[in-house]
């Protein structure tokens, strides 16, 4: 059960990583330095929950 609850965690880190970078990418260079934070944020939170699941 463990193993597929980590695979489950590890799988959603992946989506949520891919997504994040999906929307640092969109990001225009009129965006505003606060939604630039945020979507940074995102990628690094995002990056964080996966070394956590690795």
């Amino acid at each position: 059960m463990h193993l597929i609850n980590s695979n489950n965690t590890r799988a959603a880190a992946e989506r949520e990583l891919a997504a994040a970078r999906a929307e640092l990418a969109s990001l225009g260079e009129t965006a505003s330095p606060s939604r630039l934070e945020r979507a940074l944020e995102r990628l690094q939170a995002a990056q964080d929950a996966l070394a956590l699941a690795a």
